[in-house]
């Protein structure tokens, strides 16, 4: 969930990409021309790229450090009862207890922060608007448990669990500690992947991308895609590639979702799935029962 939008008003239940059957601004402007194109997607040198960056991942440590692929901050279940309570949450306007208490060393494997360290990231989590009005209390502070998105999906990890005066549901904040959350070097390329996630079949060797771009078929306005990969040791990188089908029609900016299997060639085992688009970690989801 981002923060910050959210304060804006502007509730994302996904990213929908507008794909066209040509390119989009041309598919708007002029429509699309005939023939098959290939719209080309990330090449070698940025899948390359996406490798190094996660070449220092320890993919085969127990417990495998967690990537995180959303926010460290999970925010109360069932919202807030007014808007000026949700205000002052969104900007870390809190009231705090004199002490806070600083828990077990570690849990689940994970050595932990304490709950000073988790207000402290749960204030950095705030936006930077105007003073608001209203301040919330926060009313008790317990170690306990949350789920955060992580590439290897919804996770329930340790929390320190933040308890605010007239707030159904606590606010949750990771409580493993930084040396465990694994972050690539350098910047992505694009901080919204291409890829929305992808399952892994039994065995480990095959994975379904899952991703939005256009309607499936032969005629206008439709695509085939593939997928190219790069393997290392720590990570897998992919990259779609659109085959647009051509017509002399105008494209309506619609997205669908597409997916494209794809094999590789040993299990992806702890390696990290990586969007060469975006260079950012996938969500890799088990195979279905």
């Amino acid at each position: 969930m981002a923060r910050r939008a959210d304060r804006d008003g502007s509730v994302r239940a996904g990213r929908l990409w507008l794909m066209l059957g040509c390119t989009l601004t041309a598919a708007l402007l002029a429509g699309c021309t005939s023939g098959a194109s290939s719209v080309p997607g990330p090449g070698t040198g940025r899948l390359r790229q996406a490798l190094r960056a996660w070449s220092a991942f320890p993919a085969s440590a127990t417990p495998r450090p967690l990537v995180l692929t959303g926010p460290p901050v999970a925010d109360p279940a069932s919202g807030f009862p007014n808007g000026d309570a949700k205000l002052a949450y969104l900007e870390g306007a809190f009231k705090w207890p004199a002490g806070l208490p600083s828990g077990p060393a570690t849990a689940a494997g994970y050595p932990l922060i304490t709950a000073r360290e988790a207000a402290q990231v749960l204030r950095s989590a705030a936006a930077t608007g105007p003073p608001v009005p209203t301040r919330l209390t926060v009313t008790g502070v317990r170690r306990g448990t949350a789920v955060f998105g992580t590439d290897r999906g919804q996770r329930r990890l340790p929390a320190w669990l933040f308890g605010l005066a007239g707030v159904h549901d606590p606010v949750g904040v990771l409580a493993v500690a930084a040396s465990h959350i694994f972050a690539p070097t350098g910047r992505p390329a694009n901080g919204r992947p291409f890829v929305d996630d992808a399952r892994l079949a039994r065995g480990g060797r095959t994975l379904t991308v899952r991703f939005t771009g256009a309607a499936s078929g032969t005629g206008p306005c439709t695509a085939s895609y593939s997928v190219t990969q790069a393997t290392s040791r720590t990570a897998v990188a992919v990259a779609v590639k659109e085959h647009a089908h051509g017509g002399s029609v105008a494209c309506a900016a619609v997205g669908y979702t597409r997916q494209v299997t794809v094999a590789l060639a040993a299990p992806l085992g702890g390696r990290v799935l990586v969007d060469a688009a975006s260079g950012v970690a996938v969500t890799v989801l088990p195979a279905a029962p």
